[in-house]
């Protein structure tokens, strides 16, 4: 009974084998044209047999080479693909071994830079708040004399040198 049963079902799966690969068949040559083709071919083995005939041996001979030939091929380009893909990922990583430590090496020399400008910023906004001089919002150079006095220098107008302004004994700011 068991027999029985494995054969029914084994026979049911074949069945869906076949059905399924006639509907792939059909998708790709539709069933007028297959019938066509398979009246055509027997059409002409019943008109030139000998013809036929050295068509059908050709063809079966000539199948399994060229099958083995699609199967070669398909297979190369697939260890291609696959070697060219790991081909890459190598030397990608490869260079990513060079590019860390550079990246590094750059980031050290932009913060060494960057800590070098704003510290000679800060030093000379210190120092400029620390000298006697200063240029007010007109652009005029103020200075604070050492005996409290404030003096204005105003540059000439033709010339290229500073004509003493104001002289005030009171500085306001």
């Amino acid at each position: 009974m068991a027999a029985d049963e494995v054969s029914s079902i084994a026979k049911a799966r074949a069945n869906e084998v076949i059905a399924y690969g006639q509907r792939q068949v059909d998708r790709v040559v539709s069933p007028p044209t297959r019938q066509k083709a398979y009246d055509w071919v027997r059409e002409q083995s019943t008109e030139r047999p000998v013809l036929a005939s050295f068509v059908a041996f050709q063809l079966v001979l000539s199948l399994a080479p060229l099958v083995l030939f699609a199967g070669f091929a398909a297979t190369t380009l697939a260890v291609s693909l696959i070697s060219a893909v790991l081909f890459s990922i190598f030397w990608i990583g490869v260079a990513t071994f060079i590019l860390v430590p550079t990246l590094f090496i750059t980031f050290s020399i932009a913060l060494l830079l960057w800590a070098w400008a704003a510290a000679t910023f800060f030093a000379g906004r210190w120092v400029y708040d620390r000298i006697p001089y200063r240029v007010d919002s007109n652009g005029k150079v103020v200075t604070n004399g050492t005996n409290g006095k404030k003096i204005i220098f105003e540059k000439k107008a033709g010339g290229d040198g500073f004509d003493i302004k104001a002289e005030a004994a009171e500085v306001r700011e």
